[in-house]
Order: C-alpha cells, then structure tokens, then sequence
C-alpha cells in the first residue's frame, strides 16, 4: 500500500502530497473509542500468551490475563497444549490462581469441580455430588472452554479470542522473520527466565506501543543514558540513529546498530572480561550457523518491534516480553519477562537481565523516563482541547507506509503502519 493521497476519517487526517499525518487525540482519550476498539481490534487480533519454554514439560502451566480476560496456557500429560478460560464452568470462580506451576488437574475453589489437565471434567466434588448429574456429565461431556484460536510460532504462543481470524502466520506478514532471527540467537533455543516486573502507566496504552520504536526520543529524554554508554566505551562516540521498518497488518520496528552490549554477542567492557571470550564465541557460532549477513544482524542490531496491537517485544540488552494490559482509555499495565539462551553459563545468565534492567527495567535509565513522558501526554490530550497529533516527520507520497517501508532515524513511518491498520480495523 502507498499512501500517496489524500484521506480523512474520524480518526485520521492524511494529505501525502502535504507531507501531513495526523491522527485525532480521542482515539487516546474518549473511553467510547476505547471500547469500540477492544470489541473491533483488541479481541480480533493475535496476541502473545507466553513461550513454549514456560510450559516444556507435561503438565507445565502459567496463568495471564489477555488484553480482559484471564486464561491458563498449559502441557497436559500427553503432550498437548492447551488454551482455557480460567473459570469454572458451575459458578465461575477461577480454577487456577497460581501464576505458573506444574499440576494434572485444576479444581475449583468454591465447590470442590475438578478439570484434568485436557481439560475435562472429572469431578464435581465426590461421587455423591456426580451421581447427581445427567449421565457423562463427568466422563468427558464437559470441559472448561478453550480459546477460540491459540497458535505457535518460533516458540511463541499468541491467542485470539475471534474464531474466525486469519491464521497467526498470515497476521503476522513480514514481523514472523523477527520472531524467527529472536529464536535463532541460539541453537539450543530460548527461554524465560524466571522473574517478571510489572507497573501500571496513566496512559493509553498505545502511547507505549508508539514509543517502544520510537528512536526520535533516544536523545532529548534518555541523554543520562547515552552519557552512560559514552563513559562505558571509553569515549567511543555513540550515535543514536537507526532505520524504521513496517511488517505488513501494523507491525513495524525500530532498529539500530548502538552500541549498548547485547549477550548474544556485542561484549561491552561494563559486562566484564570473565565473560568476553564466551560472547565472542557466541558471536562466531551465530554468524557461522546464519551466515554473515544474517549473523551480523541478530548479533549486532538492536531492535524494538511492536505486534499489533499491544505486543511488545525489545531485542536490545537482552529479549523483553512486554504485555500491555489496556486498563481504561487511559491506563495500563506493563508486564514484563526477559529470555536468554538454554545454553549460556551461569555467569553470562547472571549478566543478561541486569544488562536489560539497567535500561528497559522499572528503575532502568528508560522507564521512569519513559513512563513520565507517556503521563505528561496524556495529561496534554485530556486538559487541552487540542484535536491532533502530528505523525509527519519524513511522510512523503511515495512512502510504502503499510509493508515494506524501510527509512531512516528521521522518520515516522513504523507509527504510520500502526496507525493506518488501526483506523482500517475502527472504520471497517
């Protein structure tokens, strides 16, 4: 798709020859937006539930809540993988209250109904309680509900709640080959590692998808982190720029080639010389396997990618899940977890989330940067009578804003393909 005229929608307001992208400020503060959009786009779309590594052994769960509703992601005895909504089927109270674990079965808190691991009902408490249901009630005629659509890609589960989306491989367009190069960072695959962080935001919450790949930003609001980096490289000059690309269906990603460290394999000297060698064995086995091009990239790039519509992920210091749970038109909440290699030492394992909380953690250089500046917009949309935000920097008639663009750091085009699928799903 080339944006190359003029359009106008309730949300939109495009003149390429111009040079002009707006996008109107209700759709970050009217709550009638925000519920038209979760039944219109949020509950149409993929999103990420978790990784195979979280659920690798028969009878492995975790817990989540998606965009609103609470769901159990897990490995039943026979190796199946499933996705249900956590709630009983009599009265409703959830099966699972545990984040992640290991169990054959889910019982219900309230009256004693307990699911096999597939699923299934076995049991409304005892079997007095059975003898008092029709027939196969417990014997495989009831079972609690699956999600409608649940797919895996690359080791990544994403669920939708619409049973008639499109497949996850034919939503994900050009964003699946950045799944891909993520789990090729190592042969052995990836895996999460244990922690999660989490905190909430007075915003939209696509004020934070906007400024996951937003490399405009980098210099004026996280300059005490660009003076970090300088001081780290002992004077290597830092330049803060980098390319936008859009994937196709809204996705898109920021990248750049800054020299900030990345486990899988850029060695910085703030990581230590115990674990150089390693990284740079790494970085040889990478680039061997993938070859040089490829190799290059997923060693060296550091990249900040956005899955429509509110799946984050940050392959910079380390690989960062960002869930956003969209609270309110104009609250969120952050949840977070990092992924390494299965293969790397204990020693390198110990680097890899300080190496990524010393940027993208709660009390990271980043976040409470970021999260100041996301609270000050919204705070600007909702005290000003203000109608549009100006999504112009390097919009151009020619520009193939949709799938396929690739420009450079003095650009906007990744928020552009965000928007254009947004306002095409609202206006649909």
């Amino acid at each position: 798709m080339t944006t190359n005229g003029r359009y106008r929608s309730q949300y939109l307001d495009i003149d390429a020859q111009a040079g002009r992208f707006r996008v109107h400020r209700d759709a970050y503060r009217d709550a009638g937006v925000f519920s038209t959009e979760k039944q219109k786009i949020l509950y149409r779309s993929w999103i990420i539930l978790g990784h195979s590594s979280e659920i690798a052994k028969p009878g492995d769960f975790i817990s989540r809540t998606v965009i609103d509703k609470d769901v159990i992601l897990n490995r039943d005895r026979k190796g199946e993988v499933h996705a249900f909504f956590n709630s009983c089927l009599h009265r409703g109270p959830s099966v699972c209250r545990d984040r992640a674990g290991n169990r054959k079965t889910f019982v219900c808190p309230y009256h004693g109904w307990v699911y096999r691991d597939d699923g299934v009902l076995i049991s409304t408490g005892s079997a007095e309680s059975d003898a008092c249901f029709p027939d196969g009630f417990c014997k495989g005629g009831t079972s609690l509900q699956a999600v409608p659509r649940l797919e895996e890609f690359a080791g990544f589960y994403f669920v939708c709640f619409d049973p008639d989306v499109e497949s996850l491989t034919d939503f994900l367009a050009d964003a699946a080959d950045q799944l891909q190069m993520i789990s090729d960072q190592s042969s052995e695959g990836l895996e999460v590692i244990r922690g999660c962080h989490e905190y909430e935001i007075n915003g939209n919450y696509k004020l934070l998808c906007e400024n996951s790949y937003d490399g405009y930003h980098l210099a004026p609001v996280h300059q005490s982190y660009i003076e970090y980096l300088m001081d780290v490289m002992r004077g290597t000059k830092i330049n803060p720029s980098g390319v936008a690309r859009s994937f196709g269906n809204g996705h898109a990603c920021f990248e750049t080639g800054i020299q900030a460290g990345r486990p899988v394999a850029q060695w910085i000297p703030s990581m230590g010389e115990g674990v150089r060698e390693e990284i740079e064995a790494k970085r040889e086995e990478v680039i061997g396997r993938l070859g040089e091009e490829r190799g290059n990239l997923v060693c060296n790039t550091h990249r900040n990618m956005v899955i429509f519509p509110n799946s984050v992920i940050n392959d910079q210091q380390s690989v960062l899940i960002r869930s956003i749970l969209p609270l309110s038109h104009s609250r969120m909440l952050v949840r977070a977890w990092t992924m390494g290699p299965v293969d790397e030492s204990e020693k390198l394992r110990e680097i890899r989330p300080q190496n990524m909380l010393s940027f993208l953690g709660p009390g990271g250089f980043a976040t409470p940067d970021d999260v100041a500046m996301l609270e000050l917009a919204q705070r600007g949309y909702e005290a000003t009578d203000l109608e549009w935000n100006d999504f112009s920097k390097g919009f151009g008639p020619e520009e193939k804003t949709a799938r396929g663009g690739l420009d450079n750091y003095n650009n906007e085009l990744q928020m552009r393909a965000y928007w254009l699928r947004w306002d095409q799903m609202m206006t649909a």
